[in-house]
Order: structure tokens, then sequence, then C-alpha cells
């Protein structure tokens, strides 16, 4: 089994528990978690248990690591140190992007929450500048389609 495979089966019931009651495309918030954690191989995932790269803002009340991140400006990479939050459990950071999308209301402006597929979802996170890559919404698309993961929307479904 491929370390994506194993990631996926690792956090499939994860990423459903913490869509539950939302709006949230439960593919959606795999692929964005098998990116931005280096399919949970990242220093950030490994060993500080963020798998979605969320930076600790200045209300956050919980552990920061400062870290090394590639940012993308106007089409230049740049190399930055910044916060990050750091997380006792992997499974919080999955919860807490929850937490996190809903109360930033660009997500909401964005239209995140107003999405009908994980794709239009995709789009409207790379809209609210969740990341900086220019090509972020694209390859959670490709992500989604190659590894199947609309079957865990499916899986919402029948959970709920």
């Amino acid at each position: 089994m491929s370390v994506r495979s194993e990631y996926i089966k690792k956090y499939t019931n994860t990423v459903v528990k913490a869509s539950k009651g939302t709006v949230l495309f439960p593919s959606l918030f795999m692929a964005q978690a098998i990116l931005e954690s280096g399919d949970g191989q990242s220093t950030l995932a490994a060993k500080y248990n963020n798998h979605f790269g969320i930076k600790a803002t200045r209300d956050w009340k919980g552990k920061v690591i400062d870290m090394r991140t590639r940012e993308v400006f106007d089409g230049q990479d740049v190399y930055i140190v910044d916060g990050f939050r750091w997380y006792d459990k992997a499974k919080d950071s999955f919860f807490d992007r929850v937490k996190f999308l809903k109360e930033n209301s660009r997500y909401q402006a964005h239209g995140v929450f107003d999405a009908k597929t994980p794709e239009a979802q995709a789009d409207a996170l790379q809209r609210a500048g969740y990341a900086t890559a220019p090509n972020y919404a694209s390859t959670l698309k490709w992500i989604i389609n190659t590894y199947d993961l609309k079957k865990l929307d499916k899986l919402l479904v029948k959970k709920n």
C-alpha cells in the first residue's frame, strides 16, 4: 500500500466526522490534508500535527512552531519564517480546520460555504487566499479525481 493510500485510510473517519454538520466536502478536506501535509510526511504534520498549514494568528491560544515556508507573491517564490499552529493530536488539526474556516469571514465572502461541488469549493478556497500557490485549486481537484475522493462525500451522506 502506498503512503498516500495509507494516509487516506488512516484519516477517512476523521475527515468525515469533522465534516459532519457542515457544508464542507470531505473529498476536498482530504485533498487539502494530502497536499498541505505531504501525506502526513511533512515536518509540520509529522512532528507538530498540523495537517493544513494553518498559521498561528494573534488570536491563537495554543502552541506555536516557527518554520520556513514557501509563499508565492506576484508569481515569485518567496521563503519566509512564520508561526504555525502546533496541535497535540492530528485529529485536533482536522477539527480546527473547520473552526478556522468558519471564524474567518473571508471564506464565507468568497463562497466556500455556498459551493455546490468539491471543485467549486476548491476554487472558493483559492479566491479566499487560503494558499498563495497559483495552482492551488487545480492541484486539489487533481487529487480529488485521481484518488477517487468523492467516495468520502458519499460516506458523509450515509452517516448523516
